[in-house]
């Protein structure tokens, strides 16, 4: 990408010509005919005028991606904001009319076989795990673990099935709890005792009450108010709004984005949230969403954007992609 293009972007709200000039070391004459190039190509767009001059980028996904390439601890701090876990943002009508047409669908013994292959693998591929899905079939299938990958990344597996099965069979919003409970679970195993994918037991399926948490690579800072049980209003909150949304698309991706941001639990809350966004879905007699092939750097920079500027564009995009994959490998 063009080193000009590629600085500007960085900056969502837009830089001034100084600022550029200072950090690329362009002659204002430079500048100015560059800039010019890139206007013309439709890639950067002028904001203001005069002193209050800005530019920026016209593709706001490559400007999301250029701006989370810096490191988190030169972003600005995002702090929690109770708004977002309202209904809008959500899906717009053009993703939403997409899938107008689908037939009503339900998982028979052979496809779910079939999805909980995908859907253990791609979930814990966006987790870090490492297994294929020829690895995570053979595990499934046959019980045996890859000779050559840690046995973490094969637990990681295995309780994405469970936890999905779980749901499967108590397909309400209230099971939450559970999946979360299945998704992390350690088995004692002393191997993994210092994993970030697993709890202890006093963690598993419990709304966080005394712990305060990070996330990995992310500015925001989620809520935190010990003793108020807020969490758990709020966790109530997103079940009863999603319950509430007619479009059982619209409430997956709500679940899946508002779960994720609340960050209700210790950990696992994103590979929780994409769990729970199948209920609408499967209640509706929809086919479900697996997340396979789904664009692991594309994903954490869309839940980034959401968690610090509260940017759902990416999210959705990358969402109705990943819903037409999966709708694809069930032969709907």
């Amino acid at each position: 990408m063009d080193k000009l293009l590629a600085f500007i972007n960085q900056f969502p709200k837009g830089v001034s010509p100084k600022e550029i000039e200072q950090k690329l070391g362009f002659s204002r004459t430079t500048l100015n005919r560059r800039l010019k190039v890139q206007i013309s190509a439709g890639k950067v767009r002028k904001i203001g005028q005069g002193p209050a001059t800005k530019y920026c980028g016209s593709d706001p996904h490559a400007i999301l991606k250029a701006y989370f390439d810096t490191p988190h601890t030169q972003r600005p701090l995002a702090s929690y904001q109770e708004g977002l876990l309202q209904e809008s943002p959500n899906l717009e009508r053009q993703y939403l009319e997409q899938f107008s047409n689908l037939p009503n669908y339900q998982l028979d013994k052979r496809e779910m076989a079939k999805f909980l292959i995908d859907f253990s693998c791609a979930s814990s591929t966006l987790e870090g795990g490492t297994y294929s899905l020829l690895d995570t079939q053979v595990l499934i299938d046959y019980g045996e673990k890859a000779a050559d990958k840690p046995l973490e990344d094969a637990v990681l597996v295995l309780n994405h099935k469970q936890a999905f099965e779980y749901l499967y069979n108590h397909m309400n919003l209230d099971s939450i709890f559970m999946v979360h409970d299945l998704l992390t679970n350690d088995h004692q195993h002393s191997e993994l005792k210092n994993s970030r994918h697993f709890l202890t037991q006093e963690f598993r399926g419990k709304v966080r009450e005394h712990n305060d948490i990070d996330i990995a690579l992310s500015s925001y800072l989620p809520p935190f108010r010990p003793g108020t049980g807020y969490l758990e209003k709020m966790l109530n909150h997103i079940k009863n709004t999603a319950n509430n949304i007619e479009n059982p698309i619209q409430a997956a991706f709500y679940l899946m984005m508002r779960i994720a941001y609340l960050q209700p639990f210790q950990d696992g809350n994103k590979r929780t949230s994409r769990a729970m966004c199948n209920v609408p879905l499967i209640q509706a007699n929809l086919p479900p969403i697996s997340f396979v092939d789904f664009d692991k750097k594309d994903y954490i920079v869309s839940m980034l954007a959401f968690y610090e500027l509260g940017d759902t564009s990416l999210a959705q995009s990358c969402f109705v992609r990943a819903y037409h994959k999966s709708i694809a490998r069930l032969k709907v």
